[in-house]
């Protein structure tokens, strides 16, 4: 095992200026099992072939083991990278292809064999060491793979969207396995993914990357409570976070936020939680909510939201419901694109630019209709608030933002 440390790392391509990655400093501790996610072109890849030595590192040092590696080749960083396309030697049995990094390094034959069949064992491919990759199903391929890397027992495993080219059954399955083989071997892993599921469900610590820029880093359910900035709001999470513009207003001595026509009181605990949202009064923010805090207002006794129905989508144990509601869209490039969607054909809100279309979890028992007008009810604790202008979380008080936000 060891420790990956990247201080001050950067690439630019020159000729054209484009900063890949810009001023990333992570620290992934020994056993660690850390993810780097974001969308296509965000920087991660680039990130992970420089840890690996594939790709020349512009400024900044890389440390594996508490040593800078920055000029060692990729065979002397002891480090097994994993790739997307599964990288196996097509004329080679599974065996053959397991114990090549062993015979590469002069492994005496017996202890090739041994370590070999064990890890054909662990990874469920006994039976296939005979066999030719093109007989093998694309989940089979991805386990020897991964048993390559494995059996050489390096320092580090790197690990490049080794899952995109499995069906999604295939991906749940597999992402299980080497989540579960990673906690058996206790190596220290650095994951990349655009899958932000695979992030949540597989990592102790997840890396959020935009535009070569580390956004935040932290374990996923703080990553999911406590977004830094907008973008992690919206990218983290599925369904994402329903995000729109809302005023901060004070009103005899109360703190409001309006959205739309509906005024939410703020109680004082939630003022107290964020001290910082008393300087917005009079002043406009971007809150969000998660779908899963939308709930249909039947017995609440607090403000209520008033839309009409556009979509209803059955998942059997519970219900997607997209609705209506007059309230201020948000338009920000530092969105994913599946937050920014303007909103669809109105139904009920007739000036189109303040319609926004709220993502509900609704219990499936419900009968809900396209059409049809509800209300829902929102508990103001569960609202999150973002600055408009710099994107930024109007924070907790116990979280330092200002140290896990790429500015």
């Amino acid at each position: 095992m060891a420790q990956i440390e990247l201080v001050h790392l950067s690439k630019v391509y020159y000729g054209n200026d484009v900063a890949a990655v810009r001023d990333l400093n992570l620290d992934v501790a020994e056993g660690e099992f850390m993810v780097l996610v974001g969308p296509s072109g965000c920087g991660k890849t680039t990130a992970l072939r420089m840890i690996a030595g594939l790709e020349e590192i512009s400024s900044g040092e890389i440390h594996i083991g508490g040593k800078v590696v920055n000029d060692l080749a990729p065979r002397d960083r002891d480090i097994a990278m994993v790739f997307q396309n599964y990288a196996l030697y097509p004329h080679k049995s599974v065996y053959e292809n397991l114990a090549f990094g062993l015979r590469m390094r002069k492994v005496p034959k017996a202890e090739q064999k041994q370590r070999v069949e064990e890890i054909a064992r662990i990874l469920g491919l006994g039976e296939m060491l005979q066999r030719r990759p093109a007989q093998l199903s694309g989940g089979q391929r991805q386990r020897v793979a991964m048993g390559r890397a494995i059996v050489r027992e390096p320092k580090a495993f790197l690990m490049d969207e080794p899952l995109s080219n499995l069906d999604a059954k295939l991906r749940v399955q597999m992402r299980a396995e080497i989540a579960r083989i990673q906690q058996a071997l206790k190596v220290t892993t650095v994951y990349v993914t655009h899958d932000q599921v695979e992030a949540m469900t597989m990592g102790h610590r997840v890396a959020v990357m935009r535009d070569g820029e580390l956004q935040q880093v932290d374990t996923p359910q703080r990553l999911y409570d406590a977004p830094a900035n907008l973008f992690v709001a919206s990218f983290v999470g599925s369904p994402p976070m329903n995000l729109f513009e809302a005023a901060v207003e004070r009103d005899n001595g109360r703190l409001v936020c309006r959205i739309g026509q509906t005024e939410l009181e703020l109680p004082a605990d939630l003022a107290a939680e964020r001290p910082s949202l008393q300087n917005y009064a009079g002043r406009r923010v971007a809150v969000g909510i998660r779908p899963e805090d939308v709930r249909e207002a039947s017995g609440w006794d607090g403000a209520r939201l008033r839309g009409r129905i556009l979509l209803v989508e059955s998942l059997g144990s519970e219900q997607l419901v997209h609705i209506e509601i007059a309230a201020t869209p948000l338009e920000r490039s530092d969105l994913i694109d599946t937050a920014a969607q303007p909103p669809g054909p109105s139904l009920g809100v007739e000036d189109h630019e303040r319609a926004v279309t709220l993502l509900g979890r609704f219990d499936r028992h419900l009968l809900l209709a396209p059409g049809e007008a509800v209300e829902v009810a929102i508990d103001p604790r569960l609202l999150h608030f973002f600055d408009l202008e710099t994107g930024v979380a109007i924070p907790l008080v116990d979280v330092p933002v200002a140290a896990e936000v790429a500015r």
